[in-house]
């Protein structure tokens, strides 16, 4: 109820008592001005109803049809703005899950807009970073020169602890939008990709070298018999490095890309080991002394492939400790809980800084001397493999002048 009506009320009832005390026509001079200012504000409220409407219909509506019609517009308008509040929600749960940076830009690059991946791939903060310009976040000059000229090449950078890409798509009036991704991962694997085709052409190429060199004294050289069986055994160990590496970089591509092992038979260990261990006396030729305690041990297991971790072991043992040198392989069980197969030798050692990298595909801790022993720089990330698909630990212990063990620590199925 206005104003204008709660005063005519009240002056109808002061003339009402009037014209009881007084005459009638007292009454009649009050309530006739309040009437029409009565009729007056109804006919403006009826008009304005109509124009809230904006319906050329609602001329002809009486004041309660004007009322119920906005009603019922009103409950119309409110439903779409919910249905618009949810779809504002959606979009925003949908760019939230993306797991792409999504950074909206206005024309003088400012954030105006930017998704949950964008805070935590740029470690933003929402409220105090909301209208900043873009370049005061990221300052490198690849990306400066990016944004002003998008038809650059997008650059990939290292901000923070990650390395990000960047891509801008053009937006509505002016505004872009700015796609950061995260690469790091991607950017690991490549170099991976690389150190690895850039390692073997380098282990290929040193054997491939020296055959080739050989291959051209004989041809083109006189050679008497002597030299020339002296060539062909350069000539064939050589070709026996370049088939172990291919042999172990083929193994090696199994076991990564096999999720289970192949087998799973019960595997004496034991006899692995001595297997394992017969090899190796072939490979020393009589340059060590070799020790043994093999128990019997059994688990579950692919014996193929537990025979090439024991055997790369015993055969990195007999490469790198000097003759004389003793080597020792136990199989014991442990609590009748774990099996353990250990090889321990009294050779170089290894310096701990290098120990946390010597699973890793060729790496050496001295690659002259790697080379002279005609190691693959594989073996143990054979080893490494072999033990995550049989759930073992591999556990390393060295000092340098004071030898090295190396122990494989199964835990024992119930067969």
């Amino acid at each position: 109820m206005n104003r204008t009506v709660q005063i005519c009320i009240a002056v109808a009832v002061v003339s009402l008592l009037a014209a009881v005390v007084w005459t009638p026509w007292i009454a009649v001079l009050v309530l006739a001005p309040m009437a029409l200012a009565w009729a007056i504000s109804a006919r403006r409220q009826h008009q304005n109803l109509t124009e809230l409407l904006r319906d050329p219909a609602a001329i002809g509506m009486s004041f309660e049809q004007a009322i119920t019609t906005l009603r019922s517009k009103l409950k119309a308008g409110e439903a779409v703005v919910r249905d618009r509040d949810a779809e504002i929600a959606q979009r925003r749960q949908i760019t939230n899950a993306v797991p792409d940076g999504l950074l909206l830009l206005d024309p003088e690059n400012r954030i105006v807009w930017c998704n949950q991946a964008a805070l935590v791939l740029h470690s933003l903060d929402a409220f105090r970073d909301i209208g900043k310009p873009i370049t005061q976040l990221v300052r490198q000059p690849d990306f400066l020169a990016y944004l002003n000229d998008s038809t650059r090449t997008p650059p990939v950078l290292v901000v923070g602890p990650r390395t990000l890409s960047f891509k801008l798509q053009p937006a509505v009036d002016g505004a872009r939008l700015l796609l950061t991704q995260d690469v790091t991962e991607r950017e690991r694997l490549d170099r991976m990709r690389r150190d690895f085709v850039a390692n073997v052409s380098h282990e290929m190429r040193t054997p491939l070298t020296v055959v080739g060199g050989y291959v051209e004294t004989l041809t083109d050289l006189p050679v008497d018999a002597q030299q020339s069986r002296r060539f062909l055994s350069m000539i064939g160990a050589q070709t026996d490095n370049m088939k172990r590496l291919v042999e172990d970089l083929l193994t090696l591509a199994r076991l990564e890309n096999d999720l289970v092992p192949a087998e799973d038979v019960a595997v004496d260990l034991a006899s692995i080991a001595s297997d394992a261990l017969a090899d190796a006396k072939g490979l020393s030729n009589g340059a060590h002394p070799f020790h043994s305690s093999l128990v019997p041990a059994i688990l579950r297991g692919s014996p193929s492939e537990l025979r090439s971790a024991v055997s790369n072991l015993l055969s990195n043992a007999v490469r790198y400790t000097p003759k004389g040198g003793n080597i020792t392989i136990a199989v014991r069980v442990e609590d009748e809980q774990s099996v353990v197969v250990e090889v321990t030798d009294s050779g170089v050692g290894i310096a701990s800084e290098h120990i946390p990298r010597l699973t890793e595909r060729f790496y050496r801790v001295d690659r002259s001397r790697s080379r002279e022993t005609g190691g693959t720089g594989l073996g143990l990330a054979i080893v490494k493999h072999v033990a995550q698909r049989h759930r073992a630990q591999l556990e390393i212990e060295s000092t340098v002048g004071q030898g090295s063990t190396f122990r494989l620590r199964f835990l024992r199925a119930v067969l």
